[in-house]
């Protein structure tokens, strides 16, 4: 008979890990809700601009639904940061891009990275190579398809905890229904928690007793528009901005790093040099639409900031990218803190922490201040906002938050995954990542994905 897997979350992590298991393992997936829908309200925030465009969701495939990943890879320095032995990871990261490219379209794309690299490096910068696909697969989907095999068993409801096995018992997964009532009891051998930064938290501090406190640790890549500029005609970030392949866009980040937090500087097409478009609140307005496409008050946002409108439509059409007018968007690092993360409190509403502190707005600043230097025969104007107008946003790659669950970085080895006084559990989503280089997780976290099914595997 085969042993039973109980995965808690459908996103990222749980759709892929779902089907790279289920010809192995007796496999149920427990979901929050069957239709899919954002979710804005479950969380609390007075740090920050978040629930607005919180990217994340119910359903099958999670936050999938609405957004595709931005693929990119951490450097060593950026994995050993993390917890993960960057030696012998590289065959996961090969998997992970597989996941979601040919081996012909992921050609492309590493043609279009080395040509920007070949651009660009050679002063105090370095590149970030983002991939896009162009394809938006909602993962569920995509996951079934690259993996098919023996069916697997959905549950609909919100996991309340994780008990693990003792004195010759299984463990199981409570779930109940959104008016606290019990709906299932899912038994399982084995437990992976895959319910994202900011779910995976509250779940395995209530499987404990925890049910007050901090969850501490989160850090995120908080984002902001901080200038615009007039490029020369001939310049050469024009070329690098964004760059089409038939399969994927493929997005050159430039890179600093100030007292060992990275910073990344992106551009984006303008109208002109007005800052309105920057600065008011349907600057993300493409963002907030794609989650929440029929809010009156997004709406109302959307045509108060017509100008924001047009360069939204400049970037998305890539057409801006012919100009010479551009947005400067920067993306920081952030150090893992005790003092930010998810507080828990009984009966409320979980509330996250995750704002800038003095030292990561002053490294942000600095490498800014380089850019303009590095970059200086690039650009004929500029209007700069000073650093304390910068209005951040999380970018909801949430991350940190289990560390203090789970045993010591250092590896891949399944230790690496299991939470320390859960017994059968593991841990597989950003938030076992204790660091996450400059930008989003998504390739990182399906690269350990991989590598946690191959572990688990080992044990059916």
């Amino acid at each position: 008979m085969k042993k039973r897997v109980a995965i808690v979350g459908a996103g990222l992590c749980g759709s892929l890990l779902s089907t790279l298991l289920r010809n192995d393992f007796k496999v149920t997936v427990v979901e929050q809700g069957r239709k899919k829908r954002p979710l804005f309200d479950d969380v609390d925030c007075a740090t920050g601009e978040l629930n607005t465009s919180i990217n994340r969701a119910e359903g099958l495939g999670g936050t999938t639904n609405y957004w595709h990943n931005a693929l990119i890879e951490l450097d060593d320095h950026d994995l050993g940061k993390a917890g993960i032995e960057p030696r012998g990871f590289a065959p996961y990261y090969q998997q992970a891009w597989s996941f979601f490219l040919s081996d012909a379209e992921l050609a492309e794309c590493n043609r279009a990275r080395d040509a920007n690299r070949a651009s660009l490096e050679h002063g105090a910068s370095t590149v970030a190579h983002m991939v896009l696909p162009q394809a938006r697969h909602n993962v569920w989907h995509l996951a079934n398809a690259r993996h098919p095999g023996d069916d697997i068993d959905v549950v609909y409801g919100h996991v309340e905890k994780i008990v693990p096995a003792a004195s010759g018992t299984g463990g199981h997964v409570e779930v109940k229904g959104a008016k606290g009532e019990r709906v299932a009891r899912v038994e399982a051998d084995y437990i992976l928690v895959c319910g994202g930064g900011l779910g995976t938290p509250v779940v395995l501090a209530r499987s404990l007793g925890q049910d007050s406190g901090l969850c501490a640790g989160y850090h995120d890549h908080p984002m902001a528009y901080v200038a615009k500029v007039k490029l020369r005609s001939d310049s050469r970030l024009k070329a690098v901005s964004c760059t089409a392949t038939r399969s994927a866009e493929v997005r050159a980040g430039i890179v600093y790093e100030t007292a060992d937090l990275k910073t990344v500087v992106y551009l984006r097409p303008a109208i002109d040099m007005k800052l309105g478009s920057i600065t008011g609140p349907a600057r993300y307005i493409l963002s907030d639409l794609r989650n929440d496409p029929f809010s009156p008050r997004k709406i109302l946002r959307l045509l108060g900031n017509l100008e924001a409108v047009r360069e939204a439509i400049l970037f998305k059409t890539r057409s801006g990218f012919r100009g010479d007018y551009f947005s400067v968007l920067i993306l920081g690092e952030q150090t893992p803190l005790k003092t930010r993360g998810v507080q828990l409190s009984p009966g409320q509403r979980p509330s996250l922490n995750w704002h800038v502190t003095a030292d990561e707005l002053r490294s942000y600043q600095h490498s800014v201040d380089e850019f303009f230097t590095e970059f200086a025969p690039d650009i004929l104007d500029r209007k700069v906002l000073p650093a304390t107008s910068w209005d951040f946003r999380n970018a909801a790659h949430h991350s940190g938050t289990a560390s203090q669950f789970v045993a010591a970085p250092g590896d891949t080895s399944l230790a690496f995954f299991a939470v320390t006084d859960l017994p059968g559990s593991f841990v597989c989503d950003g938030s076992i990542l204790r660091a996450a280089g400059i930008a989003n997780s998504g390739l990182t976290l399906v690269a350990l994905g991989y590598r946690l099914a191959e572990l688990m595997r080992a044990m059916a």
